[in-house]
């Protein structure tokens, strides 16, 4: 098999315009999503580098010397001093620029090259060393541990040679997480079911979005449980909105958004309100918590604007992005 040595891709994270949930769970135990989904720039770099998994412990890890140099053995787990690195015995190493990051089988960057690793039977073959360099949020409804594990998935797909199409991708995606099949893509895009039924939709115009949050993490089993509880179920709009998108009603499609989950968050966190009325106030024509939260989005029609609600919301917390929309979810670099 020929490969790619090493490669590196830029992740973008998302948002969700729009969050339909129903209360009725699938047979899976999954909630029935209805969601509009939008890459946004604000993205994670991951670079893959590959040796054979001959077993010796390199002094560089692996990155630089030549597959061919090599030599054979059995592989050993080994400890890395640096409490960023984490090594496994299954020939998958991820090391990361964030504390907060777990660096085994619970991060799903993990999940995804064990599942490409095994499935092709490239485990007893290969050893890869994954660098994951952070500045999405961790758990705050923008995505960050999917849109890395779909990386993995396509740059894998690339590194082995593999030829799986961006359809095959998404079926692997489904067993690592619900929203990684989208995070394959990315764009603007319909989810349905529990995130693997998705509709592309017309490419949104360029936004300027600003991102906030305050600090606080929630774990989205945690808010979906909250939901059951408290929560409301709504009929969906969402054909509504897909026809204002394909239509390119935007003033229609931006004063119709919705999530199910906003309320269910700001019980317990009110700062999701707070944070998305004062961006309002400066100049934001749309604002509104994403995911399973607590960041919220702010659309901006220019850069000036855009710039006034970071300012307006820098004064409120030190969480604050400038992103705009993108058309696309995974980059490579190289």
């Amino acid at each position: 098999m020929t490969i790619s040595r090493n490669i590196t891709i830029k992740s973008a994270g998302k948002i969700n315009l729009y969050l339909n949930v129903s209360k009725k769970l699938r047979p899976d135990g999954y909630h029935e999503i209805k969601s509009i989904m939008q890459s946004v720039s604000l993205s994670d770099e991951l670079t893959f580098y590959v040796s054979h998994n001959f077993g010796l412990q390199h002094p560089d890890n692996g990155k630089n010397l030549p597959i061919s140099n090599l030599n054979s053995g059995r592989l050993r787990n080994h400890n890395s001093e640096n409490r960023l690195d984490g090594t496994g015995g299954n020939g998958i190493n991820i090391s990361c620029n964030n504390i907060d990051i777990p660096l085994n089988e619970k991060n799903l960057v993990h999940k995804a090259a064990f599942l490409i690793l095994n499935r092709f039977n490239l485990n007893k073959k290969y050893r890869i060393d994954i660098n994951i360099k952070k500045s999405i949020p961790v758990s705050a409804g923008l995505a960050g541990g999917s849109t890395n594990a779909a990386a993995t998935l396509v740059a894998l797909n690339r590194i082995f040679g593999l030829k799986l199409s961006e359809d095959e991708l998404k079926i692997l995606g489904n067993e690592v997480g619900s929203d990684v099949p989208f995070c394959i893509s990315g764009g603007t895009a319909l989810v349905e079911g529990k995130g693997e039924l998705i509709s592309k939709l017309p490419d949104m115009p360029f936004y300027w979005v600003v991102l906030a949050i305050n600090g606080k993490k929630f774990s989205s089993g945690d808010v979906y449980d909250r939901f059951d509880l408290i929560g409301k179920e709504k009929t969906s709009k969402h054909s509504t909105l897909v026809e204002n998108l394909i239509q390119k009603n935007y003033k229609m499609f931006f004063s119709n958004l919705d999530n199910d989950l906003e309320k269910v968050v700001t019980y317990e966190d009110a700062m999701v309100n707070t944070l998305k009325n004062t961006a309002r106030e400066l100049g934001s024509f749309a604002s509104q918590m994403t995911g399973s939260g607590p960041a919220i989005f702010a659309f901006c029609n220019d850069l000036q604007s855009a710039r006034r609600v970071y300012s307006g919301l820098e004064k409120i917390t030190d969480k604050v992005f400038l992103s705009y929309t993108t058309p696309d979810s995974q980059s490579f670099l190289n």
